[in-house]
């Protein structure tokens, strides 16, 4: 990662955690978070944090395992070891990087395409039906849980129009991929503009005869590995089986945290926390957002809305945070720099062996 980057990153995570401690100092209090932590049980804290941990290794390895069943339907032989790795590369680089929706895609792509050397058409047709089962997933989850609030709350006109805003904008993604992935000419014509674009920007090193060609023949790869999930729905519910396990297991670390501070009454808000993890989902996914800062305002502020306590609300939401931003970050970009070495090492053992 260059430096330059590295340190315009680096800045929005710091900014986007002063934002949240402003937050809890002025809307929470220190004090008060304190107090929560000195009341948790050592024992309780300890078996239901470290669970948490277990548990997102565990949605991490099932999420995994969604998209490698898909890959391999289209003779994509990456392996779950590797498709492991790349989800998580991927998560690192949508948590970090400031476009999130597509910037994770992009990455596992790549890095599929540089590791096994398969079709780049094959690798986005695998990677955009997990999206669309991943995003069906959470959006069945947020509608089911919503219309529990509405009906059991009294619901304020802006977070209704909250929760419209949100479901909307799973729909529209799902409608726009599917569009996508079903409408050839379309697809081709957007295709179009960037090979052009990139032939006239390279002034002619590129044949954009050539370069046309390869983009329609991925093109032609990646329709027909969409449409062949169609005639395979065998692997497509496994798939859809292996993200709803993923999905649970995630949700269920909101759970544990709750529990891990004392706050068993979480158990009897099973609604309410399913609409704080989707709405909290939905916000990190908003393009050229703060990747830290304003998902713990949303969380935190919802807790309140559910009747939890300012101080248990502020101080889940911190902890729920560390392992769902900060260690996905820590183990991604150790990650990162152990294949940066470990692909420095072979094109040194090539150089050698010539």
């Amino acid at each position: 990662m260059k430096t330059g980057l590295f340190v315009k990153l680096a800045t929005f995570i710091v900014l986007g955690a002063v934002i949240f401690v402003s937050y809890l100092y002025f809307f929470v209090g220190f004090n008060e978070i304190i107090e929560v932590f000195m009341s948790v049980n050592p024992y309780e804290y300890s078996l239901y944090y470290s669970m948490s941990i277990i548990v997102l290794l565990m949605s991490m390895l099932f999420y995994s395992m969604s998209w490698n069943e898909l890959m391999k339907a289209l003779s994509i032989n990456a392996g779950l070891k590797r498709a492991f790795i790349c989800c998580w590369l991927g998560n690192f680089v949508d948590l970090v990087v400031p476009f999130e929706t597509v910037s994770g895609e992009i990455t596992r792509t790549y890095l599929i395409h540089k590791e096994t050397g398969g079709s780049s058409g094959k690798i986005v047709a695998s990677v955009v039906v997990h999206r669309i089962i991943t995003t069906v997933i959470t959006l069945g989850g947020a509608i089911f849980a919503s219309i529990f609030f509405i009906v059991k709350y009294e619901v304020s006109a802006e977070i209704l129009y909250l929760l419209l805003a949100i479901l909307l904008g799973s729909l529209f993604l799902i409608g726009s991929l599917l569009y996508l992935a079903l409408m050839e000419e379309t697809t081709r014509k957007i295709i179009d503009l960037p090979t052009r674009f990139i032939a006239f920007i390279t002034r002619g090193r590129f044949n954009l005869l050539d370069l046309r060609k390869r983009a329609y023949r991925n093109l032609m790869q990646f329709h027909e590995g969409f449409k062949s999930f169609g005639k395979n729905w065998r692997v497509l519910m496994k798939s859809i089986i292996f993200s709803f396990i993923a999905w649970i297991l995630h949700l269920s670390i909101y759970f544990l945290v709750f529990y891990a501070l004392g706050f068993s009454s979480i158990s009897a808000k099973i609604y309410e926390t399913i609409i704080v993890y989707s709405i909290s989902v939905s916000v990190q996914n908003i393009p050229i957002a703060f990747p830290l800062g304003l998902v713990e305002i949303v969380m935190t502020s919802l807790y309140m809305l559910f009747k939890i306590p300012a101080a248990i609300g502020g101080t889940a939401t911190l902890l729920i945070r560390v392992i769902t931003f900060w260690l996905q970050i820590s183990v991604g970009y150790v990650i990162a720099q152990w294949m940066g070495v470990k692909n420095l090492f072979e094109r040194k053992f090539k150089e050698t062996s010539t």
